[in-house]
């Protein structure tokens, strides 16, 4: 037991070394982590299905879910590192959009501020492929940048996505399956402005494209993390879960029902004419 506590010691020492804070959580325990964890996406709350073998995330076809997940409660300052394992249980080529597949996307404010995303992706022409993008501001102008990179064995459908920051440089990378180390795809200029929002799971290309994923592991390291749990009970909570209902699915049900209801109008009129004349 000794033992096992000061080889704890020892591996906290050196990963504190290299960073101030980090974060993990193995969803293979069956349990989402709702202290430090929000759902995300229209039905998150229904499309999350925590299991023995990860997190299950899934996009039906017919419903327009673009984006579910998870976004962390707290916030990510100076240089950082997120990574995530998936395994890609079925997807559906789309026939429009980005394409489908796990993702990391990472924002320093809003819409027209500097933002970074990672993913895994099915195509609608088919390629199977790794896509990063770099939003960056200069002189007050966003300037987009993406990249996209072929997936080298298409048959296996395990693997590890990661971003870390440097400075105000993005390092993308990737490791195609669960026991293969990071390879480096691209480095891109960004920000080195404080990360407001995180999200992790699942994009969907279009509404006819199905998808579903596992999530077995998350991990962030960075110079500070705020509002960390071990924090939560001294400093107020940056984000408190806003649930949404699923996206429905389009329903042309009114148009039979009008058309029911005038046909019946018609027979009915024409049998009281023929009646009383």
């Amino acid at each position: 037991m000794f033992t096992r506590l000061l080889l704890a010691s020892v591996l906290v020492m050196s990963s504190s070394s290299l960073w101030a804070n980090s974060y993990s959580w193995d969803f293979h325990n069956g349990h989402f982590d709702n202290l430090s964890l929000v759902p995300m996406g229209p039905g998150a709350v229904n499309l999350l299905s925590p299991t023995d073998k990860g997190l299950k995330i899934t996009a039906p076809a017919g419903y327009n879910v673009k984006m579910v997940g998870f976004s962390p409660r707290f916030l990510i300052q100076g240089d950082f590192k997120i990574a995530i394992d998936y395994s890609i249980t079925n997807w559906t080529q789309p026939k429009s959009g980005y394409g489908s597949g796990p993702t990391i996307y990472v924002s320093m404010g809003t819409t027209d501020d500097p933002a970074a995303s990672i993913n895994r992706r099915l195509r609608p022409d088919g390629r199977d492929v790794y896509g990063v993008f770099a939003a960056r501001v200069d002189d007050g102008k966003r300037i987009p940048t993406a990249k996209l990179f072929d997936v080298p064995n298409k048959s296996v459908m395990d693997g590890r996505l990661q971003i870390q920051r440097i400075n105000d440089e993005i390092i993308y990378s990737a490791a195609d399956d669960l026991q293969a180390e990071f390879h480096e795809l691209a480095t891109l200029p960004v920000s080195d402005s404080d990360v407001t929002l995180v999200r992790m799971g699942l994009e969907q290309s279009d509404a006819q494209s199905a998808a579903t994923i596992k999530l077995h592991r998350i991990d962030i390291e960075a110079d500070e993390l705020p509002h960390l749990p071990s924090e939560q009970a001294r400093t107020a909570l940056l984000y408190r879960p806003r649930y949404l209902p699923p996206a429905e699915p389009t329903s042309y049900r009114w148009l039979w029902q009008s058309l029911i209801a005038l046909l019946v109008g018609c027979i009915t009129g024409i049998w009281a004419w023929r009646r009383y004349n």
